[in-house]
């Protein structure tokens, strides 16, 4: 019984300081060790609310409109998706022939820190 409060202990010196397990992932991973807050904005009724993303095998499923720590990686990732859509020209919104393809971030999102 005395070997599981000992344990506890270590295990507590081992995490004090860290917000969460994420140092640990960002070693593992490859990454530079550096870490950013990242909020991704609501989405449409039909997409998920909570995206997975992944990238070097580090895999996250994050909830939009909260604020989740991330390798920088990962948001600088994140923040690349982007898809592609036809926009009617402002000038003359009524011809086809005047559309053009614009590019738009995939999962919009807003980082700190």
């Amino acid at each position: 019984m005395a070997k599981a409060p000992a344990k506890a202990a270590a295990l507590a010196e081992t995490t004090a300081g860290t917000d969460t397990d994420i140092d640990v992932a960002v070693q593992q991973h490859g990454f530079s060790g550096q870490t950013v807050e990242i909020k991704l904005f609501k989405g449409e009724l039909h997409e998920p609310q909570q995206p997975f993303f992944g990238l070097n095998n580090y895999q996250i499923q994050i909830q939009r409109e909260r604020w989740v720590r991330v390798p920088v990686e990962m948001a600088d990732h994140i923040e690349g998706l982007a898809y592609t859509v036809r926009e009617a020209d402002p000038e003359e919104p009524e011809n086809i022939d005047k559309m053009r393809w614009v590019e738009k971030p995939r999962f919009p999102l807003q980082r700190k820190g």
